[in-house]
């Protein structure tokens, strides 16, 4: 039995050490932007306020107060999904009004059931999202955004 697991070995020891090789280059890399550390010179992408977004070092102060302002990601695609996010919530905010207790605060909601969009009235919970003064306008804030788009990056929905 020792043979033939040696046999094994021998034959496949180039896939091995490749994948040994990954694993050891997986278990290096950064899961968040959080795991970074000034002097890492790792790589990440910086979301500037204009939408750009740059490849950067990962070696300054600078570099830390970006990521504590939520502009620095990992990959280039979380950094474009990002900007994209908040040009829907900048869209959101122009029609918004602050939350009033015991009025009608209407809100976007995305229906998991139905897999829409959808217009709620909330009088009594604050949840923290863009309100509304009419259905009309949350209407129109759905219109000018595209329900695609704010399932996609505003609910997170994958589909």
């Amino acid at each position: 039995m020792d043979n033939d697991i040696r046999k094994l070995i021998d034959d496949n020891w180039e896939d091995i050490k490749e994948l040994i090789a990954q694993k050891a280059e997986a278990e290096q890399k950064p899961k968040t932007i959080w795991d970074l550390s000034v002097g890492d010179k790792a790589e990440y992408y910086r979301l500037y306020s204009d939408g750009d977004v740059t490849k950067l070092s990962f070696d300054s102060y600078y570099d830390e107060k970006s990521r504590e302002a939520g502009n620095a990601f990992l990959t280039e695609e979380e950094a474009k999904f990002e900007c994209e996010r908040r040009s829907i919530e900048a869209i959101m905010r122009k029609y918004s009004k602050p939350f009033k207790f015991n009025k009608h605060n209407y809100c976007l909601v995305y229906s998991h059931y139905n897999e829409s969009v959808n217009i709620e009235s909330y009088g009594v919970f604050n949840c923290g999202v863009p309100c509304f003064e009419t259905k009309e306008i949350a209407q129109q804030v759905i219109n000018e955004i595209g329900e695609d788009r704010l399932k996609k990056y505003w609910f997170g929905v994958k589909e």
